[in-house]
């Protein structure tokens, strides 16, 4: 399937970051702040702006799922299902750990990345996502690590790259390949979400949902209640 999906929107709030890019039939135009997800809708009007275009001219939406924070992601996927309802327009949801891989310098085709995020104050999250710079695919579910996990069990697996994990346990370059990621977060789930929509990939925004880490304290799965799986 060939469809023209431009001007297409990426929106990413999974980590520290808030990203945006736009593809729109003439470029990319991308734009990010640290932390302040309460600065989406500004950055998307920012971009628009730049690009002479409204919202009424966007084609698609592709938003990062997470995992990530609660708070974060609950702004991303909202602002991006409610456009894409008000608009019209297909959405699209795509793990944030896929395009971080994606992202990620040096990634080639066929290799297994491993990639290593904070999970709260100690535990960390581990997503094994395999052929990196291509299709970039969730090889399982992602682990949440338990604290104090001897990390480098992992490192005969694959790639691994580290964001946000201030210690740097699986080493410089490990390090190094996360901020790279995240510098190309976005353009990534850009193109990502181009490659999916133009196959014929979409998602209901009825039954979207962020991949948290665990739920906020105080709050319960209750029967027909549409939560992300507690990896806890």
């Amino acid at each position: 399937m060939s469809t023209d999906l431009r001007p297409l929107l990426a929106i990413d709030t999974a980590t520290r970051r808030t990203s945006v890019a736009l593809d729109d039939g003439r470029g990319v135009h991308s734009r990010s702040v640290d932390r302040d997800a309460g600065e989406l809708l500004d950055l998307i009007d920012g971009l628009l702006e730049e690009a002479a275009l409204d919202r009424r001219s966007l084609a698609a939406i592709a938003v990062g799922t997470g995992p990530g924070s609660f708070t974060g992601l609950r702004v991303g996927l909202a602002t991006a299902k409610t456009l894409a309802h008000a608009l019209g327009i297909p959405l699209l949801g795509v793990p944030t750990v896929e395009a971080l891989a994606r992202a990620a310098n040096g990634a080639a085709p066929g290799e297994m990345m491993l990639v290593l995020l904070a999970a709260g104050s100690r535990d960390h999250y581990l997503a094994r996502v395999r052929n990196a710079g291509t299709e970039a695919r969730l090889a399982g579910p992602v682990e949440l690590l338990a604290p104090g996990l001897a990390l480098t069990r992992v490192l005969g697996e694959g790639t691994p790259l580290t964001v946000e994990v201030p210690s740097a346990p699986l080493g410089a370059e490990a390090a190094h390949r996360g901020l790279a990621a995240l510098d190309g977060l976005a353009q990534a789930l850009l193109a990502l979400g181009h490659e999916r929509l133009e196959a014929g990939e979409r998602s209901d925004p009825a039954t979207l949902v962020p991949e948290y880490v665990a739920l906020p304290r105080g709050i319960a799965v209750t029967a027909g209640e549409r939560w992300s799986p507690d990896l806890r």
